[in-house]
């Protein structure tokens, strides 16, 4: 019987999910997916809070998390851009009102404020440019070092990128993850992993791909949905077995500009400056040779005010941003 599927149903009379290794205590559920669910986590040692990613199952997803999790604590690259790796088990021992299980898991540190999904849509309209600016300076910036790594993400997404208990932005889950060079240079991918909504059309379509220019489409997607709190576009896919399914991203492949925005338009999506129309449409390219590189897309004019910024004007802005993650946290 999976006692982690009862307790899903009724609250445990111990106020609690169960306990981890007699020592972490499962006080909540932040977020659920098909292989597995995290949970805010006490250690009763020592008081702390932690992120506990519990596995339904030992999959090939969490051997891969640890895997790339590791790669990275253990890189001169390591710093705030990631969600922080502290452990993992392939044999916890997970007591729920004196029944036990053997479970998998990945100990993190707690992002306290959690996924950024959650800001965005509490609005139900997105951030304005300058702070969509700011989040997406922060992703860029995290994304750079992770293929400063060989490594590609292969899943960003909103709910993948989550803030801590001082607001800092981190990219988390590398479940999906691949390396992007090996010995004899760069990697293509094969697998059709990731989002639908965020996949690039080589992912859907199944061919070999380059996993950094799979994640400047994702992070394109990304930083629409910042912007606007709505995708755009339900699948980067123009024919499934002959038939057309998409007519939004059709007009992105044939480089019909005017009518994407038009039918946008009519879809109550409006108001965006050129400059980010221009950056997006690059970013979400069919072709991915013609998918901007980090650099050039921090370089671009409608990255230029963050870009450019000072040390001291950008601590500024990062302040300006906090109080309005402030604020939207009063309406979740």
């Amino acid at each position: 019987m999976n006692f982690l599927l009862i307790k899903k149903m009724t609250k445990m009379s111990s106020d609690n999910y169960g306990i981890l290794d007699e020592r972490y205590i499962l006080e909540c559920e932040m977020g659920d997916g098909a292989t597995s669910t995290v949970y805010k986590a006490k250690d009763s040692l020592s008081g702390k809070y932690y992120a506990i990613k519990l596995f339904k199952e030992p999959s090939k997803i969490f051997n891969r998390e640890v895997f790339f999790n590791t790669r990275i604590l253990k890189s001169k690259y390591n710093s705030h851009f990631f969600v922080k790796y502290i452990s993992s088990s392939l044999n916890g021992s997970l007591d729920i009102d004196g029944f036990k299980e053997t479970k998998c898991y990945i100990l993190y540190e707690l992002a306290s404020k959690g996924d950024l999904f959650k800001y965005i849509k509490c609005y139900g309209n997105g951030f304005n440019e300058k702070y969509s600016k700011v989040i997406s300076y922060k992703i860029l910036k995290a994304l750079k070092t992770l293929h400063k790594l060989k490594i590609c993400h292969r899943d960003i997404k909103a709910e993948n990128i989550v803030l801590d208990e001082k607001y800092n932005i981190k990219i988390a889950d590398f479940g999906l993850s691949g390396f992007t060079y090996g010995n004899d240079g760069k990697i293509l991918q094969k697998e059709k992993v990731g989002t639908q909504e965020y996949m690039a059309p080589e992912v859907i379509d199944k061919k070999e791909y380059d996993g950094e220019k799979a994640d400047i489409f994702s992070t394109g997607v990304l930083i629409f949905t910042i912007l606007v709190c709505k995708i755009p576009f339900p699948i980067a896919q123009i024919y499934n077995e002959g038939k057309k399914i998409n007519q939004l991203y059709r007009f992105i492949k044939e480089k019909d500009e005017k009518k994407y925005w038009e039918t946008l338009k009519e879809k109550d999506i409006d108001g965006l400056s050129p400059e980010f129309k221009d950056l997006f449409l690059k970013m979400v390219a069919f072709e991915p040779s013609e998918r901007p590189t980090i650099e050039e897309i921090l370089n671009h004019d409608w990255m230029k005010e963050v870009s450019n910024l000072s040390e001291e004007e950008f601590i500024q802005y990062e302040e300006d941003l906090i109080s309005e993650l402030k604020e939207r946290e009063e309406n979740f």
